[in-house]
């Protein structure tokens, strides 16, 4: 799943038409208005300066940043033309914007291109100067691969935490979601509780009633005692419903959305997305799980992967294992500690206390803490009915 072209705010191409304007300010003050061409003559100084706006303009006027892109890389090749106009500038807001808002394989074509206009750079210093040191000259090149390969890498890394902060996000909706799903089960049973009472108080007290009026054994105070009983309980009953149902309208209609062993791949996906490297090994033959255990994976992968793009600290890698048994799955999330990271023992969260729960009630087991080199997170749960691991 590519990281694709991001779309732009109104407020984000105003910061992209400020750092066009300024970086057109930049390359025209640097370029000076000498205006001697490569074959000895002279160019229109208002022809290169409306060139310039125009290829400029585009990287602000385009909310894709392609187009900016190929104009200030054409732009470039002007060069060659009359020597002394340079867009370095305005060339690597170019390859900035191609490396934060396109995906990978795009910003490597952009930072290849960057290769261009060094060249270009290079050989018109060198018709300009010929008396110029050539140590010089190649050292500049240097510093500019370096300042572009620089702006390149910022680029990627803010567009990997922009995808990881998504990631991020959605797994929390799916959360919250799950979250909903299991407040709706408890009001479900909420409900069939005080409909099972009420109707069970009702229906002795009319029995009640009944009987003594085939005896002849109650009064007309007693019957209405009995009728009032019954009114009361009903009322009580219709206040609790009408409460409980305005609850249930509340709920968000994604609250239905079901996640389970088909979507294991998406959540590896999109953690590879934000910048970490995951390996998924499955050992033994995976069967079809019930889909409330199935749901309880997903859950399990899915905290281990978000504790370790959180905690785990930059370079962590992270190895997702299950191991099919006959009548068991056992889930692994392991992740090494990252650069700045030290062997710490988790103070733990709720989202670790919910999850052992959820396990729990699935008739399973959860493990999680530190090892020698990370943190672990593994599960076991049944995959036949009615099986609880704990009892064993």
């Amino acid at each position: 799943m590519p990281l694709t072209t991001q779309t732009v705010p109104p407020r984000g191409r105003l910061v992209r038409g400020a750092f066009a304007a300024g970086a057109l300010v930049v390359d025209l003050w640097v370029w000076g208005g000498d205006t001697r061409t490569a074959t000895g003559g002279s160019a229109s100084v208002a022809l290169i300066v409306a060139i310039a706006c125009l290829g400029y303009a585009s990287l602000a006027i385009w909310r894709s940043p392609i187009p900016g892109y190929v104009a200030l890389w054409t732009l470039s090749l002007v060069g060659l033309a009359v020597p002394s106009i340079v867009s370095f500038a305005g060339f690597l807001v170019g390859l900035f914007l191609m490396a934060r808002l396109m995906h990978l394989r795009p910003a490597l074509f952009a930072l290849a291109g960057s290769v261009v206009p060094i060249i270009v750079n290079t050989t018109a210093a060198m018709r300009l100067h010929p008396e110029s040191d050539s140590l010089f000259l190649f050292t500049n090149a240097g510093l500019w691969m370096l300042t572009m390969l620089t702006t390149w890498v910022i680029g990627r890394v803010l567009a990997q935490n922009d995808q990881r902060l998504k990631t991020e996000r959605r797994w929390a909706g799916e959360a919250l979601s799950e979250a909903i799903s299991v407040e709706r089960l408890r009001i479900s049973r909420d409900i069939h509780d005080i409909v099972a009472h009420s109707l069970t108080g009702i229906i002795l007290q009319s029995a009640g009633a009944r009987v003594g009026l085939a005896r002849k054994t109650v009064t007309n105070t007693d019957i209405d005692l009995a009728l009032e009983s019954i009114q009361h309980a009903g009322e009580q009953s219709m206040r609790e419903l009408h409460r409980l149902l305005g609850m249930l309208r509340e709920t968000d209609q994604s609250a239905a959305t079901s996640y389970g062993l088909e979507a294991l791949g998406q959540l590896t996906d999109e953690a590879r997305l934000s910048g970490v490297d995951v390996v998924v090994r499955t050992n033994g033959q995976p069967v079809e799980l019930d889909p409330s255990i199935a749901r309880t994976v997903y859950r399990v992968v899915q905290e281990g992967l978000s504790n370790a793009m959180k905690h785990g600290g930059t370079g962590t890698r992270i190895e997702v294992t299950s191991d099919w048994l006959s009548d068991s799955v056992t889930v692994t999330v392991h992740n090494t500690f990252g650069v700045g990271v030290t062997a710490t023992t988790p103070s733990g969260g709720f989202g670790i206390v919910g999850l052992r729960e959820r396990v729990s009630v699935s008739g399973g087991r959860l493990e999680a803490g530190s090892t020698a080199d990370g943190y672990l997170l593994q599960a076991t749960l049944p995959t036949t009915d009615h099986t609880f691991l704990e009892d064993r």
